[in-house]
């Protein structure tokens, strides 16, 4: 005797009916701050982006744009990076990682603080990674 799959078999019970209640009015403001959050996030991937700049051929790492000083924006964006990928994620990775065991040791849910904690350590590796091939790059054409 063969037997159905379950998704064959008709349910064992009924389900309620449920009403779902929608406000008539939409937050106008709410929702044109997901569109506003939505561009920002994908801004930067898009190819309608500006360059700054020209840096010609060699990369400028370790100092200021060429013709700028490091209060312009490039060499703030330099120096946000750098501090992002070498002091903060690292530091925050720790401490991520510190307090999923913690949790881990009192018996409560540590799979998010550890995934955080190594996805931090992960995208501090991947700056890093890439900052290094950048400045050990030779004949970029």
């Amino acid at each position: 005797m063969t037997t159905a799959l379950t998704l064959w078999r008709p349910a064992r019970s009924t389900a309620e009916s449920t009403t779902v209640h929608r406000p008539t009015n939409r937050n106008w403001l709410h929702f044109l701050l997901k569109i506003a959050l939505t561009l920002m996030l994908i801004g930067p991937f898009l190819p309608l982006a500006a360059h700054a700049q020209n840096l010609g051929t060699s990369p400028q790492f370790g100092q200021a744009v060429q013709g700028q000083q490091a209060t312009t924006v490039e060499g703030t964006v330099l120096n946000i990076v750098n501090w992002g990928c070498n002091v903060i994620a690292p530091v925050i990775a720790v401490a991520c990682l510190g307090i999923a065991g913690w949790h881990f040791k009192s018996g409560r849910g540590y799979m998010g603080w550890g995934v955080s904690g190594v996805a931090l350590m992960v995208i501090s590796g991947l700056g890093r990674m890439a900052e290094g091939f950048i400045t050990q790059a030779q004949g970029i054409q």
